[in-house]
């Protein structure tokens, strides 16, 4: 499987690391997994490590397909949480920013990142922290 997940206890962050070429089943497997992980928890926020990813079998239809499994999700996955996209590369940037946009209405937070430090402090700290 291409997405390694891990759930940090100590920051309540899950974090999916992606290391080879990737698409929606993979993602969908992801999401499947972090539910049943006992360390799992409702609205916990998550990081995709994109950095070594290759998106290029993603098409904005497997994007659509990724939002309507999450809007199919709520219920077990919860709201309001955040998401951080971390894409190094220019394929994997531009993909994460389509999923963003085209996810606008999704219900919980989404922004893509360079760099994974300053990703994980955007998931971490509170909206009231600025």
């Amino acid at each position: 499987m291409p997405i390694e997940t891990l759930i940090n206890k100590e920051t309540r962050v899950i974090i999916r690391k992606i290391t080879e070429k990737f698409d929606f089943e993979d993602i969908k497997s992801s999401f499947e997994a972090s539910i049943r992980n006992p360390d799992f928890q409702k609205n916990m926020p998550v990081i995709w490590d994109l950095r070594n990813a290759d998106a290029s079998k993603l098409s904005e239809q497997n994007i659509q397909q990724i939002i309507d499994y999450i809007e199919k999700s709520t219920e077990s996955r919860g709201t309001g949480y955040k998401v951080a996209l971390v894409a190094s590369r220019d394929l994997e940037y531009g993909v994460s920013r389509m999923y963003e946009a085209m996810g606008y209405d999704l219900p919980r937070k989404i922004q893509v990142f360079r760099e994974f430090d300053k990703a994980e402090r955007w998931v971490i700290e509170s909206d009231t922290d600025k």
